[in-house]
């Protein structure tokens, strides 16, 4: 299971955010800074305060200040990866594992975005949170899992059954999102304001996933 994490001068860049509007205080989640102006999160995570752009995976960016961000690239199927966020009770969480070579869909009408996935163990409440390298480098956003019930169903031999299989959405993903942003930006146009955000129970070929 996912545990009490050690603050740490390169990972612990998490932090939390919660929706607005409705559902002020209600629903919650975790981000992590993008740039200096920007932070970014999941998309399902709905009325996020300073919301500018919806991308067509699960992620969203919002306005938020920093002093710094970390820096990103793309991760490297078998490298250690640590998730980092806080649980339903704002307690800060991490789970650390493998990078698989497996990759998901979660929504067919979404652009045939591919998440990337990874052993090590999430909770409700990390979606939106950081995937952290070794290196200190930032790979992705925490998404979602699957339980080995998940995993037994979709008998795919790139997603053996264990206890859980984590999904998040990678650097090169969120980035793509992000220049779609800029571009619209540079366009002299106004993206459209960001919708209220995707259901919580998306869905993986059919199974449910549990965020």
């Amino acid at each position: 299971m996912s545990t009490a994490f050690v603050k740490d001068p390169d990972q612990n860049q998490a932090f939390l955010v919660h929706a607005g509007g409705p559902l002020s205080l209600v629903m919650m989640g975790s981000a992590v800074q993008w740039n200096e102006d920007y932070a970014v999160t999941v998309k399902h995570l709905p009325y996020v305060p300073g919301a500018v752009f919806q991308g067509r995976g699960d992620v969203q960016f919002f306005r938020h200040k920093a002093a710094q961000a970390p820096l990103w690239r793309q991760y490297r199927p078998g490298e250690e990866l640590t998730a980092i966020g806080f649980n339903s009770m704002y307690m800060p969480s991490t789970g650390r594992g493998q990078a698989l070579g497996a990759m998901v869909r979660l929504d067919a009408s979404d652009g045939g975005v591919l998440y990337a996935t990874h052993n090590g163990a999430t909770v409700k409440g990390m979606s939106g949170g950081p995937v952290f390298a070794d290196d200190g480098r930032a790979v992705g956003i925490s998404v979602a899992y699957l339980e080995r019930s998940d995993l037994e169903s979709l008998k795919r031999a790139d997603l053996p059954p264990q206890a859980q299989v984590s999904i998040f959405l990678p650097y090169t993903e969120i980035n793509r999102e992000w220049q779609r942003f800029q571009t619209q930006l540079q366009a002299g146009g106004h993206p459209t304001p960001a919708p209220v955000g995707l259901s919580a129970s998306l869905a993986v070929q059919g199974l449910p996933v549990k965020m």
